[in-house]
């Protein structure tokens, strides 16, 4: 893919508002760490516009958006500014902690964890939340896998739990102890309605991505079955994923994110690369593997290198998008290996981003933390002290959050077609 150095982001005035493009109000003062959109694109107009936020300011928002089909007249007329105030924040969920993550279980649920290391299901009907459990220390990662009825919880605390969330009497199954601190965690395939995925032989697949280059895949059929065959508690047997692999990353992993038609699955490192895997584990499969360098700027003649924030695949074009701690997003073509555009820079770091269930619409998360540079001036406790942002990129982290929807994510994101 194309590595070529993007340009030097230098205010906000980088990233102008067009027509297809909309701030929200009042959003979160704290960075977001995540954001997703309710999966199913065959649901309601309303509730296929309907997205989860979690934030460092220890709390998780349901926003519901304007309906943005380009086939009613009255809502594609409306400016972006009408659309920004037609959107409106459902329900919030107090948390004791900052929230590292948050996912979707049905339309009307949802689960989070975060620092406060509670699992917590959200009722999004009425706003309020139970705790379903809790682990050891920090909780980085949720995932909900539909076919199996699978919420999976992962932890600082090197563990992994298996819950059943929808039981009459929601419970932990299991309890998966993991060699290493997981860092990023994804199911496979990610969007289970999407037309890319085969009707038939698509395993349901967990990967997870530690410290120390560790990566595992779990065969979540296979540990559903087992969960069902145990009687009563957790039996203390410590089950074997599937498969035990070495990141081709060489830096600490920030995400993973899987393919849409359930083959493979992507990494990405805070050293500004991405890799693309395959779970073929035979020597034809794994010889198409690659990585590439991303998220870099050339400053004073100095190769800058950002961290790959988070990445997002497409659902219906199995492209995916990239963010970085550079203020910038770029789309990607697995297939060509080649980019296909990088938006405008943002005013700061991008912390994360998500695409709607049918693909129209992408919110954006600016106001992450930056990668401060740092020159040789002490400060007065014998340290060096910040003086600007590497890049001029713009401040983030608390009061400088702006959430972003752009309503042609379908169009931008599409692959290029090859040329003749």
């Amino acid at each position: 893919m194309s590595s070529t150095p993007q340009p030097t982001p230098t205010s906000s005035s980088n990233h102008p508002l067009t027509s297809t493009e909309y701030t929200l109000p009042n959003p979160p003062q704290h960075p977001i760490s995540s954001i997703v959109f309710h999966p199913d694109p065959s649901s309601s107009s309303q509730l296929s516009r309907q997205f989860l936020t979690s934030s460092w300011d220890s709390t998780v928002r349901l926003y519901q958006l304007a309906d943005v089909d380009a086939n009613n007249a009255s809502s594609s007329a409306l400016s972006g500014e009408a659309k920004a105030q037609a959107a409106r924040q459902v329900h919030s969920f107090q948390h004791g902690a900052p929230v590292l993550d948050v996912c979707w279980i049905t339309p009307t649920l949802a689960a989070s964890g975060g620092i406060d290391r509670r699992v917590r299901l959200l009722n999004l009907e009425d706003g309020s939340s139970t705790i379903l459990g809790k682990h050891g220390s920090a909780i980085c990662r949720m995932r909900y896998e539909t076919s199996t009825n699978l919420l999976i919880s992962a932890s600082w605390d090197k563990t992994l739990k298996l819950w059943d969330p929808t039981a009459v009497e929601p419970r932990l199954l299991k309890t998966l102890t993991l060699p290493e601190k997981p860092l990023a965690m994804d199911v496979s395939p990610p969007w289970t309605a999407s037309p890319l995925v085969p009707k038939e032989g698509v395993r349901r697949r967990l990967v997870v991505a530690m410290a120390a280059r560790q990566v595992r895949i779990y065969d979540l059929e296979e540990l559903r079955r087992r969960c069902d065959a145990m009687s009563g508690e957790d039996d203390g047997e410590q089950w074997d994923p599937e498969q035990t692999r070495e990141s081709s990353l060489k830096y600490m992993v920030r995400d993973v994110r899987c393919n849409v038609d359930g083959i493979g699955f992507s990494t990405s490192s805070i050293e500004g690369r991405i890799a693309v895997d395959f779970f073929d584990p035979s020597s034809t499969s794994q010889a198409r593997k690659y990585a590439f360098k991303c998220h870099r700027l050339l400053v004073d003649g100095i190769d800058v290198v950002y961290p790959v924030n988070q990445m997002g695949y497409h659902p219906v074009h199995g492209t995916f998008f990239s963010l970085g701690g550079d203020a910038v997003l770029s789309y990607w073509d697995p297939v060509s290996k080649k980019r296909i555009r990088q938006l405008p820079s943002f005013p700061s770091p991008l912390s994360a981003a998500a695409f709607s269930g049918d693909g129209k619409v992408l919110v954006v998360a600016s106001g992450g933390v930056n990668v401060e540079e740092r020159p040789s001036l002490p400060n007065e406790h014998g340290g060096e002290e910040a003086n600007g942002e590497v890049g001029g990129i713009g401040k983030g982290g608390e009061g400088n959050v702006v959430l972003w929807v752009r309503e042609n994510a379908a169009a931008e994101s599409k692959p290029k077609p090859p040329k003749a």
